[in-house]
């Protein structure tokens, strides 16, 4: 895992993107490093990381922009959208669990269709 901390990836108001081996942070969170904030965010990335190597990146990724725009539909709210694609649905329900990603069975984001 490389961290990289910049003021263009991910864009404005969210705080950090995986894209396997990488972590892009915006700057303005590297002062809560070395906090519990902290610790969810890199685990909320951390499973990012597992389903990106479970559907070999580029498939993660255009699984992730259909599900959107199919969200979007639905929901007719792009936050909602963005809430409800499986893959930030099983991050955001396990971020908190510090033992999540040793118990994680592969492709339980398909739980979360």
């Amino acid at each position: 895992m490389f961290l990289v901390f910049n003021k263009l990836i991910p864009v404005k108001g969210f705080a950090a993107m995986a894209v396997y081996p990488f972590i892009f942070v915006r700057s303005e969170c590297k002062s809560y490093q070395h906090s519990e904030r902290w610790q969810i965010l890199i685990r909320h990335e951390k499973i990012h990381f597992e389903q990106q190597k479970e559907l070999l990146l580029i498939f993660f990724y255009l699984w992730y922009v259909i599900e959107y725009f199919i969200r979007l539909v639905i929901h007719k709210n792009s936050n909602e959208a963005y809430r409800n694609i499986s893959f930030e649905r099983e991050a955001y329900k396990n971020e908190g669990n510090i033992n999540y990603l040793s118990t994680r069975n592969r492709f339980s984001w398909l739980k979360h269709l």
